[in-house]
């Protein structure tokens, strides 16, 4: 009989325990994962929007004001006085300036959470592999190194005693 040189049974418990502990882990990470996609989902879709659309009614009614304020201090002020009325068009600038910037945030958003929702599809698919081998493989290895640690603790024995039968297992 060849004799295997098992020195540290307790390693391979120990390996055993890891796995356990790594697929735990990936159990948790894989939910993790899933509630965070679906966090900027959810602000992607909704929240971002919103945002955006009341950005945008805001700036308008500032655009609004601000034409007016630079219209009523047109028709006080000369025709021929460059400088009058100009905090009022700087302010009708800025206020332009936003206006535009949300009116692009609310084309953009509805684009960046369709992109985001292909994204996430992609994203899913690879979670649900590493969910699958945390609850497939993972468990069969540990299985059968298990197997293997009592095949090993059986031989341990029997070489240790070599006048008692064999266990089963």
């Amino acid at each position: 009989m060849a004799k295997a040189n098992v020195q540290d049974i307790e390693s391979l418990e120990n390996f055993a325990h890891a796995i356990a502990s790594l697929r735990e882990s990936a159990r948790k990470q894989t939910d993790d994962i899933r509630e965070q996609l679906q966090r900027i989902s959810s602000w992607l879709s909704k929240e971002l929007p919103d945002y955006w659309g009341n950005e945008l009614r805001i700036s308008q009614n500032k655009w609004v004001e601000a034409r007016e304020e630079l219209l009523r201090c047109q028709a006080k002020t000369r025709a021929e006085d460059e400088t009058s009325c100009l905090f009022q068009r700087k302010a009708l600038e800025r206020a332009t300036k936003r206006r535009q910037l949300c009116e692009q945030r609310v084309r953009i958003v509805p684009q960046l959470a369709m992109q985001w929702e292909q994204f996430r599809q992609e994203i899913a698919l690879s979670v649900r592999q590493l969910e699958d081998i945390a609850d497939s493989n993972l468990p069969l290895a540990e299985d059968r190194l298990r197997q293997s640690i009592a095949v090993l603790r059986q031989y341990i024995a029997q070489v240790s005693n070599p006048g008692l039968p064999p266990a089963s297992p």
